[in-house]
């Protein structure tokens, strides 16, 4: 009976948060990546195949594709089998891993079979000047990431991107970032991702705005062995400026975000403002040389640390208290937002490098999204 409780008020719990959350609250893009226009403008088009949303994605048209169901890549491609590894022996639940940069060294060696489609550097490839859309809610793309590359002014919006070989480290992306301008990434949801529901790399990424997205940690294969996803948001191009406002990350283990740790002339510039973070067994923020992350506004619920501890050469300005927020007057002309913790040690840090960094950038951008900012 006890049992039965226990379960009846977590159920209860989500629901509670997941009412609190006010998904539908932006309604136009905010933040770094407040100039983009997508596809308007442009043709409006219903794939029918996943051939032809392939080709539709990569055109050099302008275009508004609208997903209207369920495009499955997964076996498209068929299987592959590669000598990988057992990433952290922890028990039932563990992940696996491809053997790269390093990822297997001296871990036990083991046979690791995948779907070749949803496999890093396989992603779907989207052109510029493109949004990706479903008018009646139901469009999904399951086993195959996108990767937005060499290419400016994408939506992605109302979709989701799901089941990309979750059992599997190095084999799958939900959304890659490289060398792009002016990217708005709105009311998605993500879940089952072998590795990064987010990635940057090492190209320049600006104008990058990341709103009210649903992702989900919750998994049956982790890092961990404890049912919660690590591999969340992953930002190490040669200068990121992203904004991430009115998200809810669910059962997280880490990763969120994990900025910076290239070189130390890169800039990893990262604006969390509003955000949910909902449930983080382990690390939340992991700052790391180049990787600059203003926090402000967000709201942590049982996170055992809101900052990764063991990161190095980063830095981080958490708006904790009244005399935070008035830090901001300076190099932005307002206020920032304060953070609230909900059953979460509230960590003391406020890094001036980061507001000697944000200073330099748009203004208007950083303001616009602190005053979008949803009630928490």
């Amino acid at each position: 009976m006890a049992a039965l409780t226990t379960v009846l008020m977590a159920v209860a719990l989500q629901a509670l948060l997941a009412q609190a959350w006010k998904q539908d609250c932006i309604t136009k893009p905010v933040g770094f990546g407040r100039l983009t226009t997508g596809g308007a403008g442009g043709k409006t088009v219903q794939p029918k195949s996943v051939d032809e949303l392939k080709t539709l994605l990569s055109s050099k048209d302008k275009l508004i594709i609208d997903l209207t169901t369920t495009f499955d890549f997964t076996s498209t491609e068929g299987t592959t089998t590669a000598t990988g590894c057992v990433f952290n022996s922890c028990g039932s639940g563990e992940q696996l891993s491809l053997p790269l940069y390093g990822a297997c060294s001296g871990k036990p060696v083991k046979k690791v079979q995948y779907a070749k489609a949803g496999a890093r550097t396989e992603e779907l490839i989207v052109s510029s000047h493109k949004t990706i859309m479903s008018s009646n809610g139901k469009g999904v793309i399951k086993g195959k990431g996108i990767r937005i590359d060499n290419a400016e002014n994408v939506i992605v919006r109302d979709i989701t991107i799901s089941d990309i070989n979750p059992g599997v480290i190095w084999a799958g992306d939900a959304v890659v970032l490289n060398k792009v301008t002016n990217v708005w990434i709105h009311k998605c949801t993500f879940r089952n991702i072998g590795r990064q529901h987010l990635v940057t790399y090492v190209q320049q990424n600006k104008g990058i705005t990341v709103s009210s997205c649903l992702f989900d940690g919750n998994t049956q294969h982790s890092l961990f062995c404890n049912g919660a996803h690590y591999w969340m948001w992953l930002f190490w191009g040669t200068r990121d400026e992203i904004t991430l406002i009115n998200n809810r990350v669910v059962n997280a283990a880490g990763r969120l975000p994990h900025a910076g740790g290239q070189k130390a002339e890169y800039r990893n510039l990262v604006h969390m403002v509003g955000n949910e973070m909902d449930t983080n067994t382990h690390q939340g923020i992991q700052a790391m040389t180049g990787g600059y992350v203003l926090a402000e506004g967000n709201k942590w619920t049982k996170y055992y640390e809101v900052i990764d501890s063991k990161n190095k050469g980063g830095y981080v300005a958490l708006i904790n208290t009244a005399a935070d927020a008035a830090s901001c007057s300076a190099p932005f002309g307002q206020k920032c937002l304060i953070n609230a913790y909900v059953d979460t040690k509230a960590p003391t840090r406020v890094d001036h490098a980061v507001f000697n960094e944000f200073a330099k950038l748009d203004k208007e951008a950083i303001n616009g999204a602190r005053a979008a900012a949803c009630e928490l």
